[in-house]
């Protein structure tokens, strides 16, 4: 697996190889990292769940009910290692509306380059378990659907491919006028 991609500057002409798809954790905190797990494993299961499904800004937005169902843990025991996450200073939770937005504390793991940290909190990627989304078919613009012709779709269809162009009920009349003609 390739964890590099190549990148172009555009005002210089500059090709660079840059790291993608990368969590880094601080060595410095790696202490911290080590204590959650061996005192809430569960804990540490969560924390690290958030970070490799956080965005480049270390921030998530997923209701605990999502957390519940990917990790198969109950309501209450994400509850309690959230709790211990914030009193350890490795997360902090934010709210919009009723929405939780999970940030990592970007001194414990961060997911892009460091010059970015100043941006951290402010946009996040969006996490729904299947339970939480609706169970209807969108008509969204660019959703595809197969349509099925209808007859005079599928007939000129076919007089454009014999190269018609009219109708064959056109067709079949010139046909029978010029046989009248000739008879």
């Amino acid at each position: 697996m390739n964890h590099e991609k190549t990148v172009a500057d555009y005002s210089t002409g500059e090709i660079k190889e840059l790291n993608d798809n990368f969590v880094q954790f601080y060595v410095d905190n790696m202490d911290l990292i080590i204590d959650i797990n061996r005192k809430n494993p569960t804990a540490g299961t969560i924390l690290l769940w958030i970070v490799k499904h956080m965005d480049k800004s270390n921030a998530l937005v997923v209701s605990q009910t999502a957390i519940c169902d990917a990790l198969d843990i109950h309501r209450n025991t994400v509850t309690n290692a959230v709790n211990f996450l914030k009193e350890n200073k490795a997360l902090d939770v934010f709210k919009s509306g009723t929405t939780n937005v999970y940030a990592i504390n970007e001194q414990v793991a961060w997911k892009d380059i460091a010059e970015n940290k100043k941006f951290a909190h402010f946009s996040a990627k969006v996490f729904l378990s299947a339970n939480e989304q609706p169970k209807f078919q969108t008509k969204l613009v660019g959703h595809v659907v197969k349509k099925r012709p209808n007859r005079q779709s599928r007939q000129k269809k076919l007089d454009t491919i014999a190269g018609i162009g009219g109708s064959a009920t056109m067709l079949s009349i010139s046909i029978f006028s010029l046989i009248q003609i000739f008879a």
